[in-house]
Order: structure tokens, then sequence, then C-alpha cells
């Protein structure tokens, strides 16, 4: 059997602890910074009135009457739900997170649920408006959030 030789110009690799770090780190590509994230001022407001808006939503359920057959404290849990993942995804979305858009994806429909069982079909469009206003602030910025656009 031949023995292997190694060039006279490397030295004999050190086995490594495994918890230290490798001696050559792979360098960043230069000039391939990733891009700065830009909250920008309409994107900064609408994130704190979308804090804000489960919360009043939810007041105003708390002082609204519910259709005859329809348990208020489950349209109190519900719009709770809703003001606490609208708080979350808000918290979310300042920080770019793509679960947000999800959470808020998700508590807008819980939105809809509850205004569909207590005050009627009018509630639609006052939960579904401000997630749309959202998508369309947030159109130039799904990059941030690692969603690949066309």
């Amino acid at each position: 059997m031949a023995k292997k030789s190694r060039p006279k110009h490397q030295k004999p690799q050190q086995p490594q602890h495994p918890k230290s770090k490798p001696q050559h780190a792979p360098q960043q590509a230069k000039g391939k910074n990733p891009p700065k994230k830009e909250r920008g001022l309409w994107l900064t407001i609408v994130i704190v009135i979308m804090g804000l808006h489960g919360i009043f939503a939810t007041i105003l359920y708390y002082t609204q009457n519910t259709q005859g057959n329809v348990d208020k404290n489950l349209i109190l849990s519900l719009m709770v739900l809703h003001s606490l993942a609208n708080i979350v995804a808000a918290v979310g979305i300042w920080y770019w997170q793509r679960w947000a858009l999800y959470v808020y994806a998700a508590s807008t429909v819980v939105a809809v649920v509850a205004g569909l069982l207590s005050v009627g079909i009018w509630s639609v469009f006052y939960m579904v408006l401000p997630f749309v206003i959202v998508g369309w602030v947030l159109r130039t910025k799904w990059a941030y959030f690692g969603i690949k656009t066309a």
C-alpha cells in the first residue's frame, strides 16, 4: 500500500474542539450587503394603528348590543383574542417577522367571525379594511419578510 503524501507547504490539520469556531470562516461577498430595511413613516403609523385597532374594536364590541341568540361572553372572548393577536402581530411586523403576517391574517378572520356573529355583515368591511391597508402599505416590502415576489 502506498502512503499518501501531502505537499510540503501545507501544515497538518489540528483536530478542532466541537465548540470552537472554524479557523477560516467564509467571508461575505463584497458588495453583497443585505438590503437596509427601512420602515418609513406610513408603515410606522400603520403598525401603531394596527395595535390600537384591536383594543378599540374590543371596547366597541363590549358596548354594542349583540344579536339576540349570541352569547356576549363568546364575542368578547373572540375580540380579546383578536386584540392580543393584533398587538403580537404589530410587534412582529415591526421586527420584520414573517409569522406576524400570518398572525395578523388569523386575527382578521377571528374578528370577522366575531363581527358576523354579533353585529352583522357590515362588520366585515370594518374588520377587513385594516388588513387590506396593511397589505397595501407592505406591498413594496415583502422581501424584508423573506417573501419572494415576481
